[in-house]
């Protein structure tokens, strides 16, 4: 592990950079080669290629996020300034210091989505639950009253704590739904042709899962617009139906869907 220093800290405002680029460059629209695959044979000097340049900046960013901290970790073990337990140095100092080229290559990697998959989606979802209690005291009373009457004032509420908290959960998920980090889910693309609603969907055709019309239907979700975690009645089935749409789809479902929520749980 390590400890952030001040808010200008490469380790945090690289992979923020990271993340940034990420986000502008999964915009539906926002690089005509997406629609025109040819576009990436085009010599840098010709105009309509400015996405080259861009990619090759963005690649850059990319691995310094990811390779800057590992070697960090890295070189520092010995001294004593890689906290422990972590990911990587705990991994390092399993295998005596030294990881096969291919097992360390997968590790930089897996560290890597580890921190950009939860970065910035739980810091947007942490600031929509902060705007929302600032919009709605009286849920944040609620929510508090709650704790005190089954924790009590004397510690902070745990993991542990979760499934005693019903309205605590609500909100979570209430804040999950109104806010969702990722409206429009991850791009999928069809493994074989298929028909919807008498479409023809090719095969290779890139599919985009609408999430915030699902979350924000009017004939599922009265006054979707409202934050109101009392729709789902301290009903863990309803609030399981939010978290199966705003963590993704089948094989490209957030494999960290359960931190994500321990954490903003914990936030709250």
């Amino acid at each position: 592990g390590y400890y952030i220093k001040d808010e200008n800290d490469p380790f945090l405002t690289t992979p923020l950079k990271a993340m940034d680029n990420f986000s502008e460059a999964t915009v539906p629209g926002n690089f005509m080669v997406d629609f025109l695959p040819f576009m990436r044979n085009l010599p840098s000097w010709m105009p309509g290629s400015g996405f080259l340049e861009t990619a090759k900046a963005w690649r850059k960013v990319v691995y310094d996020a990811t390779y800057n901290p590992y070697e960090w970790a890295k070189k520092n073990l010995q001294t004593g300034k890689t906290l422990l337990p972590s990911l990587c140095g705990s991994l390092i100092q399993n295998a005596g210091g030294k990881l096969p080229e291919e097992t360390e290559e997968r590790l930089v990697w897996a560290a890597s989505a580890v921190m950009g998959g939860g970065l910035d989606t739980n810091m947007s979802t942490a600031l929509s639950f902060f705007l929302n209690m600032l919009l709605h005291p009286e849920i944040q009373c609620k929510a508090q009253a709650e704790v005190d009457s089954l924790i009590g004032t004397d510690r902070l509420p745990k993991i542990k704590d979760r499934d005693s908290l019903p309205y605590v959960r609500s909100v979570v998920t209430e804040v999950l739904r109104l806010n969702p980090a990722v409206p429009m889910g991850i791009p999928h693309a069809l493994t074989q042709d298929d028909v919807y609603n008498g479409m023809v969907i090719k095969k290779g055709s890139m599919v985009m899962a609408n999430v915030w019309h699902m979350l924000h239907d009017p004939e599922v979700y009265a006054d979707p617009m409202e934050f109101k975690p009392e729709r789902y009645n301290n009903d863990d089935t309803e609030m399981q139906k939010i978290n199966d749409l705003v963590f993704g789809f089948g094989r490209r479902a957030c494999p960290g869907s359960h931190f994500a929520f321990g954490t903003l749980y914990s936030i709250v």
